[in-house]
């Protein structure tokens, strides 16, 4: 009884291990569209909300950024996340009684003068994001519909009700059959 495993013990990665035939079913994976819509409902709550926190608004577009997978991506999408991101400088002078350093003392003396960092616009990378899943025709699929007027065509082509083969076929299968007695004399 030691050698028995039991199964609820395990993760489940252990189980896929144990059992490599085991394929995932559209039920067990997790629901890529729904975790975006909730993402992006939650984008909108925040931009929405009279308590408007910029920090609440970056980390979820954050969020949405790191769910997109790997595969989905596409320079494009890389192209337009730089766009995103700005160069901006901060002067770092020290400040002696109320007035900056000059830039010469700081040179002297080995400190920095100015700051450079990276600047996000997080609406930019939201709009990014958006782009690639329009590319991806993931919001937005267009989908062909057949629309029929008139009486369907035959396989002859010539309008009428619809039939499996052609005419010939028809009249072959009427000839074959024998005519019916109908109990009438004459």
């Amino acid at each position: 009884m030691s050698d028995e495993i039991n199964l609820k013990d395990l993760a489940p990665s252990d189980l896929m291990e144990m059992f490599p035939e085991a394929k995932l079913t559209m039920r067990d994976r997790l629901p890529t569209p729904m975790l975006f819509l909730y993402t992006f409902l939650n984008i909108n709550k925040t931009i929405k909300d009279i308590k408007y926190s910029a920090d609440e608004l970056r980390e979820s577009i954050l969020a949405l950024v790191a769910m997109i997978p790997d595969e989905l991506r596409d320079p494009q999408f890389y192209e337009e996340l730089k766009k995103a991101s700005q160069a901006a400088y901060l002067d770092v002078r020290p400040v002696f009684c109320g007035v900056k350093a000059s830039v010469e003392y700081c040179q002297r003396k080995g400190i920095p003068t100015v700051l450079r960092f990276d600047q996000i616009n997080y609406f930019e990378m939201y709009h990014a994001v958006f782009n690639l899943l329009m590319r991806k025709h993931m919001l937005l699929k267009i989908q062909p519909k057949e629309i029929m007027t008139g009486l369907p065509a035959t396989a002859t082509g010539i309008p009428g009700p619809a039939a499996e083969g052609s005419q010939e076929e028809a009249e072959e299968e009427s000839v074959d059959e024998e005519p019916q007695d109908t109990g009438t004399q004459h």
